[in-house]
Order: structure tokens, then sequence, then C-alpha cells
């Protein structure tokens, strides 16, 4: 067989495979799921593993995790796409330690419903957002809170001047009419 012939069918599954993984929209742009690069919001940290962690959802493979109440927020990534991520209620760490870091061998595990079973999930990255961070990370996934409303308050007002300036009835030389 000739080479140059047996290039085509690879090209023609590579681009088959790429139109595949477009979205469209009702205009017919293509749209793609928002991505984020490994650091992108926050910086590296770590967190203590404990069961009482709340959790936000942004997509198949990225989530904000709460420690320490509502107080310390974590951009946690998974290695793995899951669309359980997307549902899940309860979720676990496993780590070699006490902490997640994003280490080897720290996963992210989710309950499937009321089974026994579960999925594991590695996780690549931990970072810590301060409150811009978070902010950023949330407007990118499309998850940002709604602005706050700002109620015009009362005051003085602008001064208003009803008289022409340089002329004063109390000054004494305002004509009077005969």
């Amino acid at each position: 067989m000739n080479r140059r012939w047996a290039r085509v069918p690879v090209a023609a599954l590579g681009l088959i495979l790429a139109a595949g993984c477009a979205t469209t929209t009702e205009g017919g742009r293509s749209r793609s799921a928002p991505s984020v690069r490994a650091g992108e919001f926050g910086t590296p940290d770590c967190f203590w593993n404990s069961p009482a962690l709340n959790f936000e959802t942004l997509d198949s493979r990225n989530l904000i995790v709460f420690a320490s109440g509502r107080r310390d927020a974590y951009h946690v990534q998974v290695g793995l796409s899951s669309a359980g991520l997307r549902m899940s209620s309860q979720l676990g760490f496993v780590s070699g330690g006490s902490r997640i870091c994003g280490y080897a061998g720290d996963a992210l595990l989710l309950s499937e419903g009321f089974s026994s079973r579960s999925e594991r999930l590695p996780i690549i990255g931990v970072y810590r957002l301060d409150d811009a961070a978070l902010a950023g990370l949330r407007s990118r996934f499309g998850r940002a809170p709604p602005a706050e409303k700002i109620e015009p308050q009362p005051g003085p007002g602008p001064a208003i001047q009803t008289e022409p300036e340089g002329e004063s009835a109390d000054d004494g030389t305002a004509k009077q009419q005969p």
C-alpha cells in the first residue's frame, strides 16, 4: 500500500474526533467548556482531611472545597473527568497522610447514591484561594454570585444657588423697581 494513502484514514479519524469534541450553540458558533490551568487561581497548598468539609462543584474535574467552615477555600482539580462529581452530594478524600495536597496517592472518593460502590479520582492539584481568586474561579465557570444591588443613600444633595454671583439683596446695590 502506498504510504501517502495509509495516512488518510488516520487524518480523517483525527478530524472526526476533533469535530465530535466541539460543541455548538444555537447560533452555530463553537463553544467549549471552561478550562483552568494548574495554579491559575490560587497558590499550591494543602488542607486537613476532615469528614466535615463543604464543597461546591464547578464541573466534572474542578471543585471548591471549604475547610474550617466556609473561611478557607481551596480549588481541587482531579485527573479524570467524572459525571458523578457534578451530581455528588457527598465526597471523601484519601491520602497517605492527614492532609490533602495533590501528591501522588491523594484521591477524591465519590459515593454513588445508596450503593456501596464509590468512584476514585486522582487529585492533581490543590490551590488555596483568597477572595479575589475565589471570585475569579467562580466567574470562569459561570458561578459568580449576583452583584450586590447598591441603593442610593439620601444626602444633602448639591447646593443650589438662587441668586447670580455678585448680586445680593443684602448689600444695598440691588436695583429697586419704581
